[in-house]
């Protein structure tokens, strides 16, 4: 009898996984995990039951990689890092490299075992040679401790090669981010009454300094988009838009995008979306795009959670993270450089064009959430086989 066979009949073998990763105040970051633990239900021959550990918690110094964070860790069966974009390579302090700052004589105590979960590998604010050898270093001794390690779709793959060069690089698989399958994961509020189309909008409130350090400044983007959304009211009478936040310094720059907008479109046409960026926000977050037609984002899981959607996805550049996504998603074509003056005559154009042909559109995006899911299915397959070898039922 095979062993899942044999799982069937007597339930499958439950294993206490440490969750390292982002829980707090990022909505988006909710729904990776969402869509991620419904893939793991669904393809692992395990039942996981998570504990989760806020990384915050390190970058905000209240805990570190320490003895005691590896003794605690190896009382569990699973340390489960991610998803999320931890391996940034900015990080020179790190021994690593990177956020996941644990040293080599404490990787070597490390006797879990341990999943690097769909990991961002993030060149976009820059690395020195030393912290690329520290990441090297650190990713050889993963793998060669027959850890499980796997990047997202957001071009780490590209940096991958990039950094580590081709032999390591190969020995990663890309997994695609969990925010593409948040939307059977979620059991979405009820629709909004209105039948009127929707244009969802999500402008990224941090990071302003790295994001619009060449070409025009933030402020000469917030006029820029404002005019934008003039000038699509004016063109749709039948469309709206909805602007969502994903964390609190999104509403702070949409609270300086609103004054630039006439007051008779504020009043009757513009909607904020709520920001609620905890496990009880998620449905409401989903809501607010499955009721778009059209979603532009400026953040990684403001373009990847509507396309779980199947909604109509332009990505709104001005961090290469973005820019890579589509990249590798085969839709370089959907995205609009929101840091080059005149960006508003584009995206115009593209967004009216999008409301034109929305069916044909949801089309490609359905089958592109079809090569997502036979991605995902292979990656987790090798997981699954992985787990087998050590917790074998």
């Amino acid at each position: 009898m095979s062993a899942k066979a044999l799982m069937e009949i007597q339930g499958r073998k439950k294993l206490r996984v440490l969750h390292l990763a982002s829980f707090a105040g990022n909505i988006g970051d909710l729904a990776n995990h969402a869509g991620a633990r419904l893939m793991f239900s669904r393809h692992l021959d395990f039942d996981l039951e998570f504990s989760d550990l806020e990384i915050r918690e390190f970058y905000w110094k209240l805990r570190s990689f320490d003895d005691a964070f590896i003794d605690w860790a190896n009382g569990f069966d699973l340390l489960l890092i991610g998803g999320g974009n931890y391996f940034e390579l900015w990080v020179e302090r790190s021994a690593t490299g990177t956020s996941i700052d644990i040293s080599s004589e404490r990787m070597a105590r490390l006797t879990v075992s341990t999943v690097f979960y769909s990991l961002g590998v993030d060149t976009g604010q820059g690395y020195t040679q030393e912290s690329a050898a520290r990441f090297c270093g650190f990713l050889a001794n993963a793998l060669d401790r027959d850890m499980f390690v796997c990047v997202r779709n957001d071009g780490s793959t590209r940096a991958l090669h990039e950094v580590a060069g081709a032999t390591l690089a190969q020995r990663v698989p890309m997994m695609p981010d969990g925010g593409f399958f948040s939307s059977d994961a979620i059991a979405l509020t009820q629709p909004a009454a209105s039948l009127r189309l929707a244009v969802g909008i999500n402008i990224a409130g941090d990071m302003l300094d790295r994001r619009f350090d060449q070409g025009q400044s933030p402020a000469e983007f917030l006029a820029g988009f404002a005019d934008f959304c003039v000038r699509l009211l004016e063109a749709r009478p039948d469309v709206d838009i909805r602007l969502v936040p994903h964390i609190w310094r999104d509403v702070a720059l949409i609270a300086e995008l609103l004054p630039l907008i006439p007051d008779k479109y504020l009043r009757r046409r513009v909607v904020v979306a709520e920001l609620h960026p905890t496990v009880a926000g998620l449905p409401g977050f989903m809501r607010s795009y499955a009721d778009c037609a059209v979603v532009l984002g400026m953040r990684f899981h403001a373009n990847v959670c509507p396309i779980s959607l199947g909604r109509p996805t332009r990505g709104l550049f001005c961090y290469p993270q973005v820019e890579k996504l589509y990249a590798e998603l085969g839709l370089p074509e959907r995205i609009c450089d929101v840091r080059s003056a005149g960006f508003a005559d584009r995206l115009l154009t593209d967004t009216l064009a999008d409301l034109e042909r929305l069916p044909e559109i949801r089309e490609q995006y359905r089958e592109l959430n079809l090569q997502l899911n036979q991605c995902a299915r292979t990656v987790l397959a090798s997981m699954n086989h992985w787990l087998h070898a050590r917790h074998p039922v």
